[in-house]
């Protein structure tokens, strides 16, 4: 049953964790250089959310961190 938990709280964490790196990453790039930028960011976006996805501790550490 925990084994579950945990793999739910990190489906979770990994969509909103993508989502919010997607995100950002188009709306800087949609910002400063148009669709163009957009899309550029949003996949670089997409790839740092994915790395925040794969290593969660380390990723709320750095988080923890910079506060």
């Amino acid at each position: 049953m925990l084994k579950a938990i945990g793999l739910i709280v990190h489906t979770i964490w990994a969509v909103c964790a993508m989502a919010t790196g997607t995100f950002v990453g188009v709306a800087v790039g949609l910002h400063s250089g148009g669709w163009i930028g957009a899309v550029a960011l949003g996949i670089v976006g997409l790839i740092i959310g994915a790395l925040a996805a794969a290593f969660p501790l380390e990723t709320i550490g750095l988080i923890l961190e910079g506060l």
